[in-house]
């Protein structure tokens, strides 16, 4: 197990673009977020507080499934649920708040979280494409999402994030654990068959490693990400989180010029069918290109010296 992750603070665009973006290195920012309001705003009792009849359903169990299917979900307020969060323990996590679209949830905290990091620039995620199926996709992609959960509460799965995404992860309160791993190291992760971003080990604390027993080889880097502080994850690298107190954080997918290859490859792997998947990487290929002319300033920054 590694520790090390570099940690920047004053870093400026063209240094983020030519170190980590286009070198596919994560990154943690510690100025990030500057600024922001919800960094002095934001907490377990403001929720409670403004939010307080809020409904909502969660599993019950603060290790969920990664796609809920409804089952053993139970509902609460958020009221309710915050206390559940304040008293929530290793042994007994408090249900997971998590992947809600901040803005369709929270519309009235937009203005906490402003301005947005300069890094997110270009993102070809919530634009206009021609397949409809692919800007469904993509575009649901682009939304902030908000996080709330309580101590010894976890993300449900190893993953890298969908469509070959970059990952932004900015933490406003508390503190959580990141376990990390490099593409390199996939052949020690167990992709899923079905979805090739999810791993099928059942734990990174305790794994089943008579059944996957080459994840003994795998090297993970852990830290913890303090209030204030934003993790960039590039594309197809593999993470997944612990709550070590209450915690707040927000995510954001970028996708560009930087990592368009891994959309396109992930796009084509997922179309079964050889004519469509074929079809796929024609598509996105053609539409990278058109965004890559179209965003060449951006290129010329990360390209600086």
């Amino acid at each position: 197990m590694r520790t090390e992750i570099e940690h920047r603070e004053k870093l400026s665009y063209e240094q983020f673009a030519r170190d980590y973006l286009y070198a596919n290195k994560p990154v943690v920012i510690t100025d990030a977020l500057k600024g922001w309001k919800a960094v002095q705003r934001w907490t377990p009792e403001f929720f409670k507080q403004n939010f307080a009849d809020m409904k909502f359903s969660l599993p019950e169990k603060g290790k969920s499934a990664y796609k809920a299917d409804g089952k053993g979900e139970v509902e609460y307020t958020m009221a309710t649920f915050i206390d559940r969060v304040l008293s929530s323990t290793d042994d007994n996590p408090a249900p997971y708040f998590r992947n809600q679209i901040l803005y369709d949830m929270f519309p009235t905290l937009k203005q906490d979280i402003e301005p947005l990091p300069e890094y997110f620039q270009p993102n070809w995620l919530p634009d206009r494409y021609m397949v409809k199926y692919v800007g469904e996709v993509l575009n649901r992609g682009a939304a902030l999402e908000i996080y709330i959960g309580g101590q010894g509460g976890a993300f449900p799965v190893l993953h890298y994030d969908g469509a070959g995404a970059h990952a932004f992860l900015m933490q406003v309160y508390g503190r959580k654990q990141f376990i990390i791993y490099p593409p390199s190291q996939e052949k020690f992760l167990y992709p899923s068959p079905e979805k090739e971003n999810l791993s099928l080990i059942n734990s990174v604390d305790n794994p089943d490693l008579t059944k996957f027993p080459l994840f003994a080889q795998a090297e993970p880097t852990v830290f913890i990400l303090e209030p204030g502080e934003m993790l960039f994850i590039p594309s197809h690298w593999w993470h997944t989180t612990k709550m070590l107190t209450p915690s707040i954080s927000i995510s954001a997918n970028v996708v560009n010029q930087s990592n368009w290859h891994e959309l396109v490859t992930f796009v084509s792997m997922r179309r079964r069918n050889p004519l469509m998947s074929f079809a796929s990487r024609v598509y996105l290929t053609g539409a990278g290109a058109k965004r890559s002319w179209r965003d060449r300033s951006w290129r010329k920054r990360a390209l600086a010296s």
